[in-house]
């Protein structure tokens, strides 16, 4: 089956309600777990109502691993760990973690809803307390309600257990000073139902409380001394639960990696890192939340075999030795799988905000990468020119809520701006030049824009480095051509066209650099910048170009004598 029977992906996927109406906001795509917790009004219904949140949510083979083994535990059973500590990396989502569990706890019966979910234990009525370090005020004086106010991390999780709860740590939480094992034993017990502490953020909490004196110590001390005792306490019961996040890495501690570590050995003992997705689960993960429905299986098995079709082509043609051959054929399968799987994405795309742009610093690695993302999904489909899948070389980059929501943290100083402008998608960018005289020559790819597409995707992968296959460094930014065509070629573009435009692009774009194995826009000119900008000084001003070679001649002969 040829290219024109495969219809764009707009004709055929039913968008997410908020992405459909154009709602993207990052706050959509942001968990506010201690909004949840206490059913703000203005936190979105998809996060808030445990019915809508699991319907929106795909629950990988780990997150429900995650569910089964906190519900047993609350409910007495199984041996596992009771104090958990999530890291997750691009598109884990930790607070969505926390809140699929608060969910989970506090309404079981929403899992019966799911066949997946039916056989999981239920531990009956669950106390939950949460604990949200990013909104908890350094400073105290926490107003609770009812006139009360509550003060330190764990005055605010006892008073969310109950009145009885509370009255155990009550003067350690007027003073600031942290409670000992026996009265946290007491205060996990006081409810007389099984307890779930689900902490987040809590880093950006202990660094915040650090100037916070509390007689001859400080309230980080407290708190730090706390959570030893808290996790100790949890480990040996036989109804409760902790799960709490940390960032992933030293870059996002905000600068604070003495913290970082410090916080993370307090734990270490008792606790059990969690990562509740990986691999290709992110596919997954990304078109729960972004579709309003499991686009046809049929459809996405017919996109995949087209494209799988083309790109093995591709990498058989570049076999030079039976072994090579072997592997094209296995990549060939692997890449027919993971398409069906990521359709309407092309999985090189979410690979790119996956593997790459995590390493930007900065670059929000869930509400940012789906809010992208979703303008990407709007922009096209409001506006026309989608193909049969969304790829790296299909970024919509001409409208400038896609461009925003790509550069706002790849790029914050708008350092590209030139790029954009001069070689993709400015009124006389190099890109656009070569494909307004391709359509001439060959009206089939007017609607192909082949330039463009090879321009876009080597754009995406500018940013961050791919992690080395031995040891920890990061390879510089770009892409090597193998991997670009495989990104980009289709049932509508050959390989041969590409290739052949991807040399135009190498010769007339103004920052694309190549160093013989990568492509790269940068942020500095390459050299035919340099020699426009010397060619147009020379029709500026002719005669005192001349008059300056005359007198360097001179110099020069003047040097021989």
């Amino acid at each position: 089956m040829g290219v024109h029977a495969l219809k764009p992906w707009t004709e055929l996927v039913k968008l997410h309600p908020d992405v459909e109406s154009g709602n993207l906001t990052e706050a959509v795509f942001a968990i506010d777990l201690g909004a949840i917790a206490v059913g703000d009004p203005n936190t979105p219904l998809v996060y808030r109502d445990p019915d809508a949140f699991f319907a929106a949510t795909y629950v990988t083979s780990d997150l429900r691993r995650l569910l089964e083994e906190v519900l047993a535990s609350l409910a007495g059973r199984g041996n596992y760990n009771r104090v958990l500590k999530l890291r997750s990396p691009f598109g884990g989502g930790k607070s969505h973690v926390l809140a699929a569990l608060l969910h989970a706890a506090r309404s079981r019966k929403t899992l019966n809803q799911f066949p997946g979910l039916r056989s999981l234990p239920d531990p009956g009525p669950v106390a939950v307390a949460v604990f949200d370090g990013e909104k908890f005020t350094a400073t105290g004086d926490k107003d609770v309600g009812g006139g009360q106010k509550v003060h330190t991390m764990w005055g605010y999780l006892a008073w969310q257990l109950g009145p009885e709860a509370y009255k155990v740590v009550a003067k350690h939480d007027v003073q600031r000073v942290s409670p000992a094992g026996d009265e946290i034993k007491a205060m996990l017990q006081a409810p007389g139902t099984p307890v779930l502490l689900l902490l987040d953020e809590v880093l950006k909490y202990m660094e915040r409380v650090g100037a916070v004196t509390v007689g001859d110590s400080t309230l980080q001390r407290q708190a730090m001394d706390f959570i030893q005792n808290l996790t100790v306490e949890v480990a040996n019961s036989t109804h409760a639960v902790m799960v709490y996040s940390l960032q992933w890495s030293a870059r996002e501690a905000l600068g604070n990696i003495a913290l970082l570590e410090q916080l993370d050995k307090l734990t270490s003992r008792k606790d059990q890192v969690r990562e509740p997705m990986t691999g290709d689960e992110i596919l997954a993960v990304v078109k729960r939340r972004l579709l309003g429905a499991d686009p046809p299986e049929e459809v996405a098995q017919e996109v995949a075999g087209e494209y799988a079709a083309v790109v093995g082509g591709f990498w058989r043609a570049r076999a030079e030795t039976p072994s090579a051959r072997q592997d094209a054929e296995e990549q060939a399968v692997q890449l027919r799988a993971r398409m069906k799987a990521a359709y309407p994405f092309h999985p090189a795309l979410i690979d790119i905000m996956n593997s790459r742009w995590t390493s930007v610093e900065g670059f929000q690695r869930t509400r940012g990468a789906l809010r992208f993302l979703a303008a990407c999904l709007y922009s096209l489909k409001k506006k026309g020119g989608a193909r049969p899948i969304l790829g790296p070389g299909d970024i919509p980059l001409s409208d400038p809520d896609v461009q925003r929501a790509m550069m706002k943290d790849l790029d914050p100083g708008q350092e590209y701006s030139p790029v954009l402008t001069h070689d993709l998608i400015g009124p006389n960018a190099r890109a656009k030049q070569i494909d307004d005289r391709l359509a001439h020559e060959n009206p089939a790819l007017a609607g192909v824009r082949p330039a463009l597409r090879l321009a876009t995707a080597i754009l995406a992968y500018s940013f961050g480095g791919l992690k080395r296959e031995q040891g920890s460094d990061l390879l510089p930014p770009g892409v090597t051509e193998t991997e670009l065509l495989a990104a980009c070629v289709g049932p509508d573009l050959d390989t041969i066209t590409a290739s052949a435009v991807l040399a135009e692009l190498r010769n007339s774009c103004l920052y694309l650099h190549y160093d013989g194995v990568r492509y790269c826009f940068k942020k500095d000119p390459n050299v035919t910048k340099l020699i426009e900008d010397a060619e147009q000084e020379v029709a500026r001003d002719p005669n005192a170009v001349r008059e300056r070679i005359k007198e360097m001649l001179q110099q020069r002969l003047a040097g021989k004598a």
